[in-house]
């Protein structure tokens, strides 16, 4: 198993990618602000644990990996400032090791923009660039019936919900999950 331990400062040693000057531009905030401006034909990536796929393909429902939370957006990272694998590195995922995990993708085009509910309400999925100390691709899939990131996050509905892990599973299904093999 790599070493994970702290370096000095921020930021664990890269397990996926090799480790040095052009991994810490990248994947370290080094002061940049967060970038509001995501293109359609840019990717975002979620790590997605391994058991759940099935013939090679994740399974619709255990789309966990995209879940909407109660408080806050889903995590992502943005490709216009990771690697795919960026998203299994210990400074992308709170220090922990994600050895059964395969990288998922997405188009920022590909999210549905807008989901209505039963009730009326229709409710609105953006990305949000929120950038972490040692991760500054993080980012979140935000909701809610503003369509601004800038308002607060609203959990949608479960009708909602499911509609959007359908999308999901129709996207999904046109590529293969990303696998990498640790660099070390």
């Amino acid at each position: 198993m790599p070493n994970l331990s702290k370096r000095p400062g921020t930021g664990s040693v890269p397990v996926y990618s090799s480790d040095g000057q052009p991994y810490q531009d990248r994947v370290h905030q080094n002061g940049r602000p967060a970038d509001q401006t995501f293109g359609a034909g840019e990717h975002l990536y979620r790590r997605y644990p391994k058991e759940y796929l099935r013939d090679g393909k994740p399974v619709p429902l255990a789309f966990q990996a995209f879940s909407f939370e109660r408080a806050a957006g889903r995590s992502v990272n943005r490709g216009k400032y990771s690697l795919p694998e960026d998203v299994l590195e210990p400074d992308c995922c709170d220090g922990n090791f994600r050895s059964e995990y395969v990288v998922l993708q997405i188009l920022v085009s590909e999210l549905p923009a807008e989901i209505p509910a039963s009730n009326g309400t229709t409710y609105r999925i953006r990305p949000a660039h929120r950038p972490k100390e040692t991760c500054y691709s993080h980012s979140e899939i935000w909701c809610n019936e503003q369509g601004d990131i800038d308002q607060p996050y609203r959990r949608p509905p479960k009708d909602v919900r499911n509609l959007f892990y359908g999308e999901l599973a129709r996207v999904f299904a046109k590529r293969n999950p990303l696998d990498f093999a640790a660099a070390r």
